[in-house]
């Protein structure tokens, strides 16, 4: 009787929040400052705007969904590699990216239209005047679950049980003899479902952590690969590293790669043990990425030379976050941090050990705007962005042919006032030289004809142009690229 209670007193709510709640001025209004000042002042007329609903929030205010029509008041490119994009408008009008549609890989003109499902957080003011306040509850880390335990005795049943263990958020664990445990039983599960894969026939696709970018665009073109007759498997790794050293052994058929981890691979860096893997070969360069240190206001850290004796996160073990964290200290000069100052995590790891004060700033490598940055950032107004000294930059950009000077643009984060500078870098897809040139054609025509199918899933995927295609590339080519991009561009030629 309690629960349909408290189902009729929602559902009630949920009712009386339609009714009440702002008016759709008020909702065109705050989207019109919103846009304004969060994205860029005078790019798109609000064309057409609707409620769809609301429904109250888990703190009491009122989130209200809508629907709007955008429409493009000059030429803009929601997916360039510099300057804001879709990730941070996304943010700004609260959706998600795949709430968006409408936007054109090449760019989009004066005239055309975005359409947009959001919502927007209200609260009652105390004259009774509707607020729009900024969500931040629906960010919140996720409460760490329940320890589930095995039943049955069957390999299958255990493996069925291990998996359901793994797909649970385990940050109850950390620091833990259970986090031990679950740490390899997630690679003893990957190896079987690599091997399991193989038997099937598809091809492997090493990605990353399952909540990084590279293994969710992972997802997207496995499926979208395997409903047009090319089967490929999305490996979980722990990143660029990994995916690298797995390739040349033979293990994967397809990897995402960083660029400058791609470079170094190929040609070996002896002093970090990474001995040259010589049968990698490029095939593309997907979309841009950057450089982040994150710190809170109170720990201290106000330039980059003062990360100097912090405690720092900076990536798991092969993944290219490390990798390219260890390259920029030692380009810096500084000396080698004790053990007891580094934690190897993945990112959402690394996140909490900053919000809850085990480290003192955080690198990430990722795309820009980086969505776990952006809910961070929405969720406190503490979180500062660390400048990469510029003639660390310039050095860098200067040895490895995969680094550039990038700045992401403010606004590019929530409370992000300015500028920020940083090392800019690129997502590769790359394979081994013995990769059948058929498939490896496949697979880039799969990927770039669904380009648009793909963004749907991965926005990321509308950054995947024939312009940006060969940038940051300094491996051999696979010669079944080499014939993709030839007959892509004769077929240019020849369009009438």
């Amino acid at each position: 009787m309690r629960d349909l209670t408290r189902f009729v007193l929602i559902a009630c709510l949920a009712l009386v929040g339609c009714s009440r709640g702002p008016e759709v001025a008020v909702l065109r209004g705050d989207l019109r400052a919103l846009i304004d000042s969060g994205f860029s002042e005078g790019l798109f007329a609000i064309r057409e705007l609707s409620r769809k609903g609301a429904a109250p929030s888990e703190s009491g205010d009122l989130y209200v969904y809508y629907d709007a029509d955008l429409e493009f008041l000059r030429d803009y490119e929601l997916t360039s590699w510099r300057g804001l994009n879709l990730g941070t408008l996304a943010a700004v009008l609260g959706a998600t990216p795949s709430g968006i549609t409408g936007f054109r890989n090449q760019g989009n003109l004066e005239g055309d239209r975005l359409s947009v499902r959001g919502r927007l957080l209200y609260e009652r003011s105390g004259d009774g005047a509707w607020e729009r306040i900024v969500d931040k509850t629906a960010m919140a880390p996720p409460a760490p679950a329940a320890v589930e335990t095995l039943e049955g005795s069957g390999p299958e049943t255990v493996l069925r049980s291990v998996r359901e263990l793994l797909g649970h958020d385990n940050a109850g664990y950390r620091e833990t003899k259970d986090a031990v445990v679950v740490k390899q039983l997630r690679q003893a599960v990957a190896q079987i479902d690599l091997r399991l894969a193989r038997l099937d026939g598809a091809l492997p696709f090493g990605t990353g952590w399952p909540s990084g970018s590279y293994h969710l665009f992972g997802d997207a073109f496995s499926r979208y690969a395997g409903n047009n007759g090319l089967p490929v498997y999305n490996y979980a790794s722990q990143g660029s590293v990994e995916n690298g050293v797995s390739l040349q052994s033979g293990r994967l058929s397809f990897a995402l790669i960083q660029s400058d981890v791609a470079e170094t691979l190929y040609n070996g860096w002896l002093s970090e043990y990474l001995f040259p893997q010589p049968d990698l070969r490029s095939m593309a360069s997907l979309w841009p990425e950057a450089v982040h240190i994150l710190t809170l206001e109170g720990n201290g850290i106000r330039e980059y030379r003062d990360l100097r004796g912090k405690r720092l996160a900076v990536g798991s073990m092969r993944s290219g976050n490390r990798f390219t964290t260890v390259r920029i200290w030692r380009e810096s000069g500084f000396a080698t941090p004790d053990v007891s100052e580094i934690r190897e995590a993945g990112l959402g790891e690394s996140l909490a050990a900053l919000e809850s004060g085990q480290v003192d700033a955080v690198f990430v490598t990722g795309a820009i705007p980086d969505p776990a940055i952006q809910n961070l950032a929405r969720r406190r107004n503490d979180l500062r962005l660390v400048a990469i000294d510029p003639e660390v930059i310039s050095r860098l950009e200067k040895d490895f042919f995969a680094y550039y000077d990038v700045t992401a643009p403010a606004r590019t984060y929530p409370g992000q006032t300015e500028p920020y500078r940083t090392l800019g870098l690129a997502a590769l897809l790359i394979t081994n030289r013995k990769t059948r040139d058929e498939d490896v054609e496949r697979f880039l025509d799969l990927m770039v004809d669904g380009a648009d199918v793909l963004s749907k899933d991965f926005y990321r995927a509308g950054f995947i142009s024939g312009k940006t295609a060969r940038l940051g590339i300094s491996i051999p080519l696979h010669p079944g690229a080499e014939r993709f991009y030839e007959r892509r561009r004769e077929a240019a030629e020849v369009a009438p």
